[in-house]
């Protein structure tokens, strides 16, 4: 796993709170990853297709990017890399509210009876490599949990996909970074349309430098308008359509990105969450997701 002090100098946090913080939260990410390695390594048999297969998960340091490989063979003892598929991916492309655990019925290639994991990303951005050659990349993984696990005490797919959200959610957590960095960072997070609760559907784009305009639908309709300029403070004017407003919002916490005065709260939670707060009312945003596929391995 990445040298602490390393990861510690690369984020350039600038208070002892926030080293604290990338601390503890590097050591869960560790952690996190580690046990994902190992619950994630086993081999299994597919008795319709009479074949073995490997999966294999494995995090780069280096690159920070995973590789689940799924290798397999008419025998065990005769596994090679020969045949394989393989997927390759940063964590941060993955939704980590997309993750399901299926019930399989079927045998079908690496996918055989037991319990399907489902992840999508946000983008078609899951490199595939199958037997050497590169494919065509895909916007969702699955991973195969054969019975034989699933038989066991332990909720084991429910239990991985757990820790796969935690990763993700760790590994693209947003932190008070200081002025600079916090306006580089928000330039890149805000683009998109985010969802709420209720399903109506916040739409992101900049307009100027460190200026973005958000507007709000539910439906075809146009609810409302904000415009953010992003600075030491953020300022935020807001147009509805019986009333206008402008607020001036300072930074509160030394270790999470929140800005609040006492009318309303911004809080970006991570690369795809952002708590909006104001009049009373919380609203989670969640960047959406509309990656849709079936398995293949063709």
């Amino acid at each position: 796993m990445k040298n602490l002090m390393t990861y510690l100098a690369c984020i350039g946090f600038t208070t002892i709170l926030n080293a604290q913080a990338t601390y503890e939260d590097s050591a869960r990410f560790e952690s996190t990853i580690e046990w994902l390695e190992d619950k994630l390594t086993y081999n299994y048999y597919n008795e319709t297709d009479d074949e073995w297969w490997i999966n294999r998960f494995t995090f780069n340091d280096h690159s920070e990017t995973v590789t689940i490989k799924n290798i397999n063979s008419p025998e065990i003892e005769a596994v090679s890399d020969k045949t394989y598929l393989q997927l390759n991916f940063r964590l941060e492309e993955l939704n980590p509210f997309t993750i399901q655990v299926q019930k399989n019925t079927s045998n079908a290639g690496r996918l055989v009876k037991g319990k399907v994991i489902r992840v999508g990303a946000y983008e078609k951005s899951i490199r595939r490599v199958k037997n050497g050659r590169m494919a065509t990349n895909q916007s969702f993984i699955y991973i195969s949990i054969p019975e034989f696990l699933e038989d066991s005490l332990e909720n084991y797919s429910q239990n991985i996909a757990q820790k796969l959200e935690e990763a993700i959610k760790l590994s693209t957590k947003m932190y008070n970074r200081g002025v600079d960095q916090n306006v580089k960072v928000l330039s890149k997070m805000l683009y998109g349309q985010f969802t709420n609760e209720s399903g109506t559907k916040w739409i992101i784009q900049k307009v100027f430098e460190n200026s973005f305009e958000i507007k709000t639908y539910r439906e075809n309709d146009l609810l409302e308008l904000h415009y953010l300029t992003l600075g030491e403070n953020l300022q935020v004017n807001t147009i509805k359509p019986d009333h206008s407003g402008y607020q001036n919002l300072q930074l509160q916490d030394d270790k999470n990105l929140t800005y609040s005065n006492s009318q309303q709260k911004i809080e970006f939670i991570s690369w795809n969450e952002i708590l909006w707060s104001e009049g009373g009312q919380n609203f989670l945003l969640i960047r959406d997701w509309s990656a849709e596929g079936l398995p293949t391995d063709e």
